[in-house]
């Protein structure tokens, strides 16, 4: 599928560096493969050969299927509830598959200030058996906290630690629907998330947290270098008049101090992934494979990663175009590499 943006720097096909993967078996390396035709660039997932995708491998294509499965003792649902971070409260939704038993849960982590939070793949994870877990940092969209990028990590990792509570066995807050009970399976919990708050806070949290053994990240940024630019400085201080003061990029890279920035670094973090499943899914612009995406592929396979894949999208940034084949790829790899 062709990207038909003007604003994307999209790079041919043939013109994207070729980089090695590790070798997948069966149906997740025939899925990547076969996704070419639906946007997934052949040249960035390396040289496989497999057999043309089939829903029938996970039994049910879910991005494009309704669930058919009905449980009316544990029923899929949707509601909201809080955990706590730092003695503060953060609001949080969770989606339940339906059934009973442990099931694997995913953390959507959302861009800074409320940007795209990959809600579109939530039925599809669900439809798999999937529960999932959206949370709003601190500061995000209250008054109460200022929202920075440690306290967005702190908020992660708050997360998983609720979704370990009374060994990952809970319930339905009362008043917010049906009564049920739901298992969380704590050897299958992952984050999910685009650009810097979503892609690189789960990408660092995913190496400090022992809890997190999945990472998916969609479009990582790394922090940028001090001193800003005068067009960034320019650009973000337009952006802060623009919304009234609330998002103040260049204040909150002030308030980072280089230990914050060696925290943060991507590529640093890296080794610290070399054990745990990650998927590293990157837009097609020139510019992203050769700045960003393709310095943490390099930085994996120095670290000799055991359990990383990664694929190029021939999409920009926005993946509006590309929406069913994340979503088929994410629910593959997860089902199939990492046993959800």
């Amino acid at each position: 599928m062709k990207n038909d943006s003007t604003n994307d720097q999209t790079a041919p096909l043939a013109d994207l560096p070729s980089v090695s993967r590790r070798t997948v078996a069966g149906g997740f390396a025939a899925l990547v493969a076969s996704l070419a035709g639906a946007g997934v660039s052949q040249a960035a997932t390396g040289n496989m050969i497999g057999k043309p995708y089939r829903p029938a491998m996970l039994g049910t294509d879910y991005a494009t299927t309704d669930s058919v499965y009905f449980d009316p003792d544990y029923p899929s649902m949707h509601f909201p509830h809080i955990f706590k971070s730092k003695g503060k409260t953060v609001q949080s939704f969770m989606w339940l598959a339906d059934g009973p038993g442990a099931k694997g849960c995913v953390i959507l982590s959302p861009q800074r200030y409320g940007g795209d939070c990959l809600d579109s793949i939530i039925p599809a994870l669900v439809g798999a058996g999937i529960h999932v877990m959206r949370f709003n940092p601190r500061g995000m969209w209250d008054d109460k906290e200022v929202y920075s990028f440690t306290s967005a990590l702190d908020d992660l990792h708050a997360a998983v630690a609720f979704l370990g509570e009374n060994g990952g066995q809970h319930a339905v807050p009362p008043g917010t629907g049906a009564e049920r009970t739901f298992q969380i399976d704590l050897d299958h919990i992952a984050v999910l998330g685009k650009s810097g708050g979503g892609g690189m806070m789960g990408w660092v949290a995913g190496s400090e947290n022992p809890g997190l053994n999945t990472i998916i990240t969609v479009s990582p940024n790394e922090l940028l270098a001090k001193p800003l630019s005068a067009a960034y400085t320019k650009y973000f201080n337009e952006l802060r008049d623009s919304l009234d003061g609330r998002v103040d990029i260049v204040k909150e890279l002030d308030a980072l101090t280089p230990a914050d920035y060696n925290r943060f670094s991507m590529t640093k973090a890296a080794p610290r992934l070399v054990n745990k499943n990650v998927l590293l899914i990157g837009h097609s612009s020139r510019e992203y494979v050769d700045t960003l995406h393709m310095p943490l592929v390099q930085a994996m396979q120095k670290a000799n990663a055991k359990h990383f894949s990664q694929v190029i999208f021939e999409a920009n940034d926005y993946y509006l175009t590309a929406r069913v084949a994340l979503a088929r790829l994410v629910v593959s790899w997860l089902k199939e590499e990492c046993g959800f």
